[in-house]
């Protein structure tokens, strides 16, 4: 790569020079914008780069004031490149640095990594014209780690390879522009592919491959059709490094011309590369000697003007680190010290929140020990303490026969019995099947006939203690008050299970009711009720009673 001269100082002024002249319209939209990019892009001379750096710097600013981080992180982007293309590589550097600096201060870096990218690629261009070579290839490394396999990693692959030839590496930025050829025909981009077909063909002619002036005559052909003012300057640097290579000097000196003629048109950055390409090929050593030390000297001083603005960059960001590391850790302070305020006042809530739940328990087992005692005592005596006054005023009669007195006690007993089933534990582990068939039968008598369906095909054992415990005790209050109330001859129990839901239907052929719930109809609606159940009564008088339970 030859030599980069630059006139900082000149660009400084023109450029600023530019930002305050009234040319630019102060309307961003968006025709503007893929205008102005194209300028900068794909300029067709210096004034274009002007233009679109002058457009740009000043939406810069308008956005910056807006706080629209994303479009000034792409306005810095087309500033840099502008500035790169206009040779000027310290405030380039200084763009770059700016933007970097913007991403690192935002609350998710993360999400501009395609940013980052774009700018790292962009920086490690400045770094390859300023021949830092190493650190060029080191940015390089590091953006193709940190990019996407969706992205446009080719470019990177195709700058890396510059460096490579830069640096004398011609096999290995060979084997690097055969692949960035390759894919550039796949996706039919003109300019591109000249680029690519250019650059192969330049280090080809190092390795004396005779493809090499073939490949870079057919790229200048295209640059020349499509109008790539950069890339046809770029051809014309590459032919006349090729013809002096082969000590062609006629043929180099016509190429250097050419680049001249055409660099007169366009770019003081091209036309000072082609005055050197002239001043090279003179036979006045003292002119030769002559450029190559104020080559020497200009790259120096851009190389360490360079070198403090990325150095600064890196300062600062490192200041920044230990900064937030600071404010990371007063901040874990507070943090650990608000959850240990909120752990200790959720122990005590929890512990009175046990203390309060624990003594609304006890009320509540006192107050069903107590409801239970009622209804057991009210039981006994509206069914059991009658009947025996019945059997003691008989016995004190004279009619009475012992035949009489035994059917009455035996009565008192199924009652006393019939009490005392109601309110025994229930067992629902062992065979609950037996169990509740063994509920069903006991209703059953001459008058009376009990028909279950399907209790087999019900998976008992994966059914919970507490449904178990449900569905028997509700059957229980059923049946009870059929054999109280319903006159009826015929009960059908059947059993149904879809998943983990069990359908249970009663129906009988008795006299039916109102539907307003005794005390036994009330206690089995509340006991399906407690395990999130539902219970459905169909009845009407004279036309027997039915019920669903769900479960």
């Amino acid at each position: 790569m030859k030599s980069y001269r630059i006139l900082s100082l000149f660009f400084y002024f023109l450029i600023i020079g530019l930002i305050n002249s009234p040319v630019i319209g102060q309307q961003s939209s968006p025709d503007s914008i893929i205008y102005n990019r194209q300028l900068v892009l794909e300029p067709k001379n210096n004034d274009d780069l002007i233009k679109g750096y002058t457009f740009f710097r000043n939406h810069k600013e308008q956005s910056f004031r807006l706080k629209d981080t994303i479009s000034t992180l792409y306005y810095l982007q087309m500033i840099a490149i502008a500035e790169s293309e206009l040779g000027a590589f310290h405030e380039a550097e200084e763009t770059i640095a700016e933007a970097l600096n913007l991403i690192d201060y935002n609350s998710s870096p993360s999400s501009f990594i395609e940013d980052k990218i774009r700018l790292n690629t962009e920086l490690g261009i400045v770094y390859r014209a300023l021949h830092d070579y190493d650190k060029a290839l080191e940015v390089y490394e590091k953006t193709l780690s940190i990019s996407h396999p969706s992205m446009d990693r080719i470019s990177i692959i195709n700058n890396m390879a510059n460096v490579y030839r830069d640096q004398g590496k011609f096999n290995q930025a060979e084997e690097e522009y055969q692949k960035v050829y390759k894919e550039r025909l796949l996706r039919n981009d003109l300019r591109r592919t000249a680029r690519a077909l250019n650059n192969l063909g330049s280090v080809q002619g190092k390795l004396n491959n005779p493809e090499g002036i073939k490949n870079m005559l057919e790229a200048l052909e295209i640059r020349i059709a499509v109008e790539d003012v950069s890339g046809t300057f770029s051809s014309y640097n590459h032919l006349t490094d090729y013809y002096k290579d082969k000590n062609e000097i006629v043929k180099a000196k016509h190429y250097a011309v050419l680049g001249y003629e055409y660099a007169n048109n366009y770019s003081p950055k091209y036309k000072l590369q082609a005055l050197t390409n002239l001043l090279e090929l003179s036979n006045d050593k003292l002119v030769v000697q002559y450029g190559k030390l104020n080559d020497s000297i200009n790259t120096a001083k851009l190389l360490r003007d360079n070198k403090f603005a990325i150095a600064k960059y890196n300062v600062e960001k490192e200041q920044r680190k230990t900064l937030e590391s600071e404010l990371q850790r007063e901040k874990q302070k507070r943090i650990t010290l608000f959850y240990q305020s909120i752990g200790g006042f959720i122990l005590v809530a929890s512990g009175f929140l046990y203390f309060l739940l624990r003594s609304r328990f006890k009320k509540q087992k006192l107050k069903e020990i107590y409801e239970t005692e009622t209804r057991i005592s009210k039981k006994v005596h509206d069914e059991v303490a009658n009947d025996v006054y019945q059997v003691m005023t008989k016995i004190q009669g004279a009619s009475t026969n012992s035949e009489t007195l035994l059917d009455d006690l035996e009565s008192i007993y199924v009652k006393t019995r019939d009490i005392s089933k109601e309110n025994s534990a229930v067992d629902v582990i062992h065979n609950f099947e037996t169990t509740l068939n063994d509920l069903l039968l006991t209703y059953q008598n001459s008058n009376v006939s009990i028909v279950t369906r399907n209790s087999s095909k019900i998976s008992w054992k994966q059914v919970s203690e507490a449904k178990k415990t449900t569905i028997y005790r509700v059957l229980q209050e059923l049946m009870t008050n059929m054999r109280k109330h319903s006159d009826a001859t015929l009960v059908l129990v059947s059993f149904q299970q879809e998943n983990n839901k069990i359908s249970i239907t009663y129906s009988d052929n008795g006299k039916g009711c109102d539907l307003k719930k005794n005390n036994g109809l009330q206690n089995a609606e509340n006991r399906i009720h407690t395990v999130k159940g539902t219970l459905i009564f169909e009845s009407e008088k004279g036309n027997g009673f039915k019920v669903k339970m769900t479960l």
